[in-house]
């Protein structure tokens, strides 16, 4: 596993400094999010136990390239963290179990610009689960869907990202659930 994320982590740098001398078509972006999640069940269980996810925030940092005035293409690193309430309902008494959940994202994202302020995004995933809770693994390829606004100050901007995003699409073991979130990113960026 680690020898993925150093091969995802030298893309990532390779992407962001071949061609550094085309000076507006870099830029990179830091931000802070949050999410409505929900586990989604891929089979029905009767009996099984159920899943509440709470409190999910994210972060992340996205490094940029402008193909053209329209399309630009995003990677980077995003670090999820959450709390999920496990209610089992084996014998008489319903039993609850908290635990965090963490996860690294590593998105390959599309961008097209709507206009100057809109956009909207997408492309995959590589999610890995760095928690121990393997019942609910999330590792392996999901998506995400956005649209999103920014505006630029100069070279400094601010942007928000409402989107969709499914983790483990293509899960990397049989985990019967899949991570699915309704959320926002505030942010800011910096054209280089």
């Amino acid at each position: 596993m680690s020898k993925l994320v150093t091969s995802i982590s030298l893309f990532v740098f390779f992407f962001a400094f071949q061609n550094s001398q085309a000076q507006d078509s870099f830029y990179g972006k830091a931000y802070l999010g949050t999410s409505s999640a929900a586990l989604i069940t891929k089979r029905d269980f009767v009996g099984g136990p159920g899943y509440d996810v709470e409190r999910f925030r994210e972060f992340g940092f996205l490094i940029g390239k402008e193909l053209n005035p329209k399309w630009a293409l995003e990677t980077g690193v995003n670090i999820a963290t959450a709390n999920v309430i496990v209610s089992s309902n084996a014998g008489p008494d319903l039993n609850f179990t908290n635990y965090k959940f963490q996860m690294l994202s590593f998105p390959l994202l599309m961008k097209y610009s709507i206009s100057s302020f809109l956009y909207v995004n997408g492309g995959p995933m590589l999610d890995i689960q760095s928690s121990e809770r393997t019942s609910i693994n999330q590792s392996g390829i999901g998506y995400l869907i956005g649209i999103g606004a920014q505006h630029y100050f100069n070279k400094i901007g601010v942007f928000v990202n409402p989107h969709l995003k499914r983790h483990a699409a293509i899960s990397f073991d049989s985990s019967n659930n899949n991570l699915t979130e309704l959320g926002i990113q505030l942010g800011v960026s910096y054209k280089f």
